[in-house]
């Protein structure tokens, strides 16, 4: 069988389209990346004339991680990064150029996919292990990648900015999650760029300018790109504060701790019999009856348990307030 060569996009796609329909490429050593998968990224801002500012830098060593860490997917089996040896590490190591007033990034991964090729050719089937490179490779370098992502972020932030996908480009989209959902190890390898994504577009200022193409011609810019403005960023990336959750919570308590001396009223440290959760809680003024106080005066001298009822605010599992808003006897029903 001939050795089958990639040299863009498209021919990956095509590929990868094949393998999906059960075609038999051989053994994996048969293909070679040529040129390909390279990641491009253009950022234009008053901080990117001739310099690099070293917000930019963790994102490029973020994608080096990910080759890593698709290094040890397909040759281990798994994501252990301690895996590597120093030799691996050498082998995997991107190269950058940096041009046209330090504002492109260009980095051609294909040396690293060669190695993975050649080191994993004994750990997964010719198909599977090429479609996972070629799935990997797309999420790094496609412009369809992008969209797809930024359509995916647009929609969870609720923003009216949906990035538009021709009828080829949905075509595309459709064989590549085919593949994700016939070669899972594929999906694995894409999914941690997306960190790296998001991780970019944290790192813009208001008046950067985010481009990604493909390739880059002599004159400014490609036909083909997807442009992000500093300002989308920070819409993109704009972190939701999670609320915390009310809710009633009834159970049977161990009293640590009372403290009656607070004029705004008593403070306790209760700990949850059902789960052993400690937490510390207020005893409002006028909440509670006087027999009630007295029960909890009880219980911090005998160190009884005590059924309450708590008043609670939940976020993340844990509690940032209570208050006690009925307490009972242990004999009670």
């Amino acid at each position: 069988m001939d050795k089958l060569s990639i040299h863009n996009e498209d021919e990956a796609i095509e590929l990868l389209k094949k393998i999906v329909e059960g075609y038999d490429i051989g053994e994996a050593g048969l293909i070679e990346f040529v040129s390909w998968p390279k990641f491009v990224i253009h950022i234009k801002g008053t901080d990117f004339d001739g310099t690099i500012p070293t917000r930019i830098m963790p994102t490029l060593l973020d994608l080096q991680k990910e080759v890593h860490r698709v290094y040890c997917i397909a040759t281990y089996g798994d994501e252990n990064l301690r895996r590597l040896t120093k030799k691996d590490r050498e082998q995997l190591e991107l190269m950058v150029k940096i041009n046209k007033g330090s504002s492109i990034f260009e980095t051609l991964l294909q040396d690293p996919v060669l190695k993975i090729l050649k080191d994993a050719a004994d750990k997964m089937t010719p198909a599977q292990l090429t479609a996972t490179i070629i799935i990997f490779g797309l999420s790094v370098t496609s412009i369809l990648f992008w969209k797809y992502w930024l359509n995916k972020r647009v929609k969870e932030k609720e923003l009216d900015q949906t990035v538009a996908l021709s009828r080829l480009e949905k075509e595309k989209m459709e064989v590549i999650q085919r593949a994700m959902e016939q070669f899972p190890s594929g999906r694995i390898a894409s999914e941690g760029f997306n960190n790296v994504r998001d991780d970019l577009l944290t790192k813009l200022k208001t008046t950067d300018n985010l481009e990604i193409s493909t390739e880059y011609a002599e004159a400014e810019g490609s036909a083909e790109s997807v442009n992000i403005s500093g300002q989308q960023a920070g819409r993109l990336t704009q972190v939701t504060r999670e609320r915390a959750v009310e809710k009633m919570i009834k159970g049977e308590f161990f009293l640590r701790s009372a403290d009656f001396s607070r004029p705004e009223g008593v403070r306790v440290v209760v700990e949850s019999i059902s789960d052993n959760y400690a937490f510390g809680a207020d005893v409002p003024l006028g909440v509670l009856e006087d027999t009630q106080i007295e029960s909890l005066k009880n219980n911090s001298w005998n160190k009884q348990n005590i059924k309450m009822d708590v008043l609670v605010k939940e976020l993340h599992g844990r509690y940032t307030s209570a208050k006690i808003i009925s307490v009972g006897n242990r004999n009670q029903p």
